[in-house]
């Protein structure tokens, strides 16, 4: 038999593991971002206009 309760904090587990799962790509993409501003900034010192850390195929949307 199952308990109605149990269900529930099966499904609030599954939703706090989804919200860790999502908090750490977010904090992942943010360094990666962050790591590439570095790069650009690196490439092109000590010029005066940085290149853009965009990527040639676009946008990650």
């Amino acid at each position: 038999m199952t308990n109605g309760n149990n269900n529930r904090l099966n499904d609030a587990d599954e939703t706090s593991e989804a919200k860790r799962e999502r908090e750490k790509r977010e904090r992942d993409e943010a360094k990666h971002e962050e790591a590439e501003l570095d790069e650009a900034l690196d490439e092109t010192f000590p010029a005066s206009d940085p290149i853009s850390p965009s990527r040639i195929d676009g946008p990650n949307n």
